[in-house]
């Protein structure tokens, strides 16, 4: 019979007072300290701004402490935190993206016509494309934008990935696969003389 492993924070002390709410403090303000950069530079590269960053990353913040009993053991921890970040973005993000990411899609279309009349610079081209890549990466379905970020940009593999977003191996690799293509064409296109 197996049981169930304790929470992280679950008969902690401080080692000073003996307090265990004050040890439960201590112990988020290590996770705080350890992976709040992470997160919150994260959650910028999914939201595409600063200063929504800095309140998505409070909010899962907020989160995390009020679930700190749901943390097993320090090595999960980064795992934990990213996961109940994605999960937070996308709550953000759906109603944003019903209203406002709809018409990104005819802008980056008209972005791309409109550079293929005119002759610019290379570097101009590197940074129009870079522009444009960032915006088909936001308008990615929720699943394969944090899947293609989580591998790209954080490093994760196929296995952390499916464990953050409790899908399966094969699900991360599909949902890799499908925006990879999605962005290949959208590149295609705008590339294409």
């Amino acid at each position: 019979m197996a049981f169930a492993q304790p929470s992280l924070s679950a008969g902690r002390k401080d080692p000073v007072t003996g307090d265990p709410e004050l040890a439960r403090v201590r112990l988020f303000d290590e996770l705080i300290e350890r992976h709040g950069r992470e997160i919150r530079l994260f959650l910028q590269r999914l939201c595409g701004n600063h200063h929504d960053a800095e309140e998505l990353t409070q909010d899962v913040f907020v989160k995390a402490f009020r679930r700190l009993d749901g943390l097993r053991e320090s090595a999960a921890a980064r795992r934990w935190l990213y996961t109940i970040a994605v999960n937070h973005f996308n709550d953000w993000i759906k109603p944003l993206r019903r209203t406002a990411l709809r018409p990104l899609g005819d802008m980056i279309e008209e972005d791309a016509r409109f550079a293929s009349t005119e002759r610019p610079s290379a570097q101009a081209m590197a940074d129009e494309f870079s522009r444009s890549l960032g915006g088909w990466i936001l308008a990615l379905p929720d699943r394969q934008r944090t899947v293609l970020l989580l591998h790209s940009t954080k490093g994760f593999d196929y296995l952390q990935i499916g464990e953050a977003l409790g899908i399966t191996v094969d699900a991360v690799k599909m949902s890799l696969f499908h925006a990879r293509e999605k962005l290949r064409k959208k590149a295609e296109r705008m590339l294409a003389p």
